[in-house]
């Protein structure tokens, strides 16, 4: 708040020259939408603490969330120099809530795309597994350490060595809207890769498409 006091009094000015007060104006954008992020996340967990989050159960077409994920996604993707790639899917149904579940893919897609260099590619796909349906987004990144993968899904928690960006809660509320619909979130990490796979209990019927998966958005 302090810092966007500070450009709008910069803003008055008159003799700032206008690629100057655009680049102004980026920044204080940048940070409203930080602090709107912020606020609705802690909007979220106090919800979560006191009990009061509320999920509905029906089938969710995983796949078709997963195209709109990249949809969403891709002109992000774009500018970051990344390619956001939806791969086959086998018509996955889960038995979740639509919203929450598009809630995590969300965090999960912009962790993948945020915290891996330009040039590498995020991979959106949806399966069954194990009598389960699955939301993988894997990544190209640098890998996570097997002692700091637990500590991931704690509040305010950062990886050493990474940007600070957002809020820090993504992760934690990600964790406890699965548990809240009887799923789980689960990392498997390598150098070169690291997927995060929300699993959910699987749900009633399958979705078919005569249409392929969109292709990859580079």
């Amino acid at each position: 708040m302090f810092s966007l006091a500070g450009f709008l009094e910069l803003m008055d000015d008159e003799e700032l020259d206008e690629p100057t007060k655009q680049e102004f104006l980026d920044q204080m954008r940048e940070q409203v939408t930080r602090l709107t992020k912020l606020a609705s996340d802690l909007l979220d967990l106090s919800r979560l603490d006191a009990g009061r989050m509320s999920v509905d159960r029906e089938p969710v077409d995983l796949a078709r969330l997963g195209e709109e994920l990249a949809e969403e996604f891709g002109p992000t993707a774009r500018a970051s120099g990344h390619e956001l790639e939806l791969e086959e899917h086998d018509g996955a149904v889960a038995d979740a809530d639509e919203l929450r579940v598009f809630q995590i893919g969300r965090i999960l897609v912009e962790n993948a795309l945020f915290h891996t260099p330009s040039g590498t590619a995020v991979r959106l796909r949806a399966l069954q597994r194990e009598g389960s349906a699955v939301l993988e987004v894997e990544d190209e990144g640098a890998g996570i350490p097997h002692e700091q993968r637990d500590q991931l899904f704690e509040r305010f928690y950062r990886l050493d060595g990474t940007r600070a960006s957002g809020s820090g809660l993504g992760l934690a509320i990600a964790k406890e809207l699965a548990e809240l619909m009887d799923g789980r979130i689960t990392i498997e990490s390598e150098p070169g890769r690291t997927v995060f796979a929300l699993v959910l209990p699987l749900g009633a019927g399958r979705f078919y498409r005569e249409n392929a998966p969109a292709p990859a958005l580079s």
